[in-house]
């Protein structure tokens, strides 16, 4: 009697079904990475936001006024060179481009006025991305709030004042 040898190892159908597993979940993670990273830098601006904002306030209580509105995007106002020095003012921002300070209606009539605000010009975020920055962190409206989006998407305002009316 002829003993059958025994084979080891995998159909083509079982090696089709754990690839297919595993690119699926590859999409999925992919998809979850691209979506974390965007939370992380979106977090990153919005701190900035707010360290920035309470060393203008700083400023403005110390000094009784926010400093001249500057003309250049990555510099320092005149005068903060103490409250920005460690933080992240002169650095490239997460959304793209450099912070800029005002203290003029920074808006360009997009419906709201600002005494005080910080501007990134240069955005290079999708308004997609930045809808969800503002539902995330403000009131998920991108014309009110704390978060105001300008020249479709390309100038971001972080308000620290705003007008009275």
């Amino acid at each position: 009697m002829q003993l059958r040898a025994r084979t080891c190892g995998f159909t083509v159908t079982e090696m089709m079904i754990v690839t297919t597993l595993i690119g699926i979940l590859a999409m999925m993670a992919g998809t979850a990475f691209i979506h974390m990273s965007k939370h992380a830098e979106a977090s990153v601006f919005w701190n900035d936001g707010r360290v920035f904002s309470e060393a203008f306030h700083r400023h403005a209580q110390e000094r009784g006024s926010f400093p001249p509105d500057q003309s250049g995007e990555g510099q320092i106002p005149f005068g903060m060179d103490e409250y920005l020095r460690a933080t992240n003012w002169l650095r490239t921002t997460p959304l793209g481009g450099y912070y800029e300070w005002t203290n003029r209606d920074a808006t360009g009539g997009a419906g709201s006025s600002v005494n005080a605000a910080i501007k990134v010009a240069g955005c290079s975020w999708t308004m997609e991305n930045l809808r969800q920055l503002d539902e995330w962190f403000d009131d998920g409206n991108l014309a009110t709030g704390n978060l105001i989006v300008a020249d479709a998407g390309a100038t971001v305002i972080f308000v620290i004042e705003k007008a009275m009316l």
